[in-house]
């Protein structure tokens, strides 16, 4: 079923090979304008699926799935430290989000195998943290390209980390409930 929150998520997909492009490139302007464009989506395709009731059993799965691969890519990239940034995304934070999702998906999959009709719907802790790590990667990005020093940047990457980490808990929580 292609409703408008699945053709955004799909949108979402579609912009990760170019931004990863573009960031590589060097043209990291054009990069943080399509990170912000492909996080404006994941915003817009929660906000019209709840408001115009276009809920749908592949957005249960896709908006997720986008999510975790736009993140995942991003994060890996700005914790390479052979790239020429001034601002690094720790090695720690990324471990995390990556883990995280590793084991968020094989989870999924398992319920979904011994139960097909059972979906795990996003709580809004997940939600939370998807949002936030979109920030803290927006944010690294747009410390690179202008080249200003933010003192506090420290704190918005134990922000994420701590609830990053603490969702992850929270999932492997619900799945176990569901297991029994």
């Amino acid at each position: 079923m292609m409703t408008v929150p699945n053709f955004l998520s799909l949108i979402r997909i579609i912009l990760i090979p170019f931004f990863i492009h573009l960031f590589l490139k060097g043209d990291t302007r054009a990069a943080l304008a399509v990170l912000f464009i492909a996080s404006l989506t994941d915003l817009l395709d929660g906000f019209i699926a709840r408001a115009f009731n276009q809920r749908s059993r592949v957005g249960y799965i896709l908006d997720p799935l986008a999510d975790k691969l736009l993140m995942d890519s991003t994060y890996i990239l700005f914790s390479l430290k052979n790239l020429e940034l001034t601002v690094h995304i720790p090695q720690w934070i990324t471990i995390t989000v990556v883990s995280r999702d590793i084991i968020i998906v094989i989870g999924a999959s398992i319920l979904y195998l011994l139960n097909p009709q059972r979906i795990l719907k996003p709580h809004w802790l997940g939600k939370a943290t998807t949002t936030l790590q979109m920030l803290t990667a927006i944010v690294v990005l747009f410390v690179n390209v202008s080249r200003i020093a933010l003192p506090y940047l420290n704190i918005l990457f134990w922000l994420t980390g701590i609830l990053t980490l603490i969702s992850g808990i929270y999932y492997i929580y619900l799945g176990m409930l569901e297991m029994e």
